[in-house]
């Protein structure tokens, strides 16, 4: 149940990422998701979140520019908080029990 629970943290980061960096170049949220650099537009193994990055070794499959590591640092984050969260909430529980 936790690595589902880190998963679900680590999607809603990837989601994070797309709003924070199409929220700063003033861009639409919606739509498919692009290479920064050359603009091709990724396949869905490259949108899952963190392994994506580590199976591209931070690059993109086309131009080979560096993805920044923002990208899983959020996902990472997420699904820690995720974790943290519902692993505390489940002690919780447990204790009232």
């Amino acid at each position: 149940m936790y690595f589902f629970i880190f998963v679900l943290g680590a999607i809603v980061g990837s989601f994070l990422n797309v709003v924070i960096s199409r929220t700063l170049k003033k861009e639409k949220i919606t739509g498919r998701s692009s290479c920064d650099n050359c603009g091709k537009i990724l396949s869905w193994f490259e949108l899952i979140p963190i392994f994506s990055y580590i199976f591209l070794a931070g690059r993109c499959s086309s131009c080979k520019a560096k993805i920044p590591v923002q990208y899983p640092l959020v996902e990472l984050f997420c699904g820690f908080l995720f974790f943290s969260l519902f692993f505390k909430e489940d002690e919780i529980k447990a204790d009232l029990i």
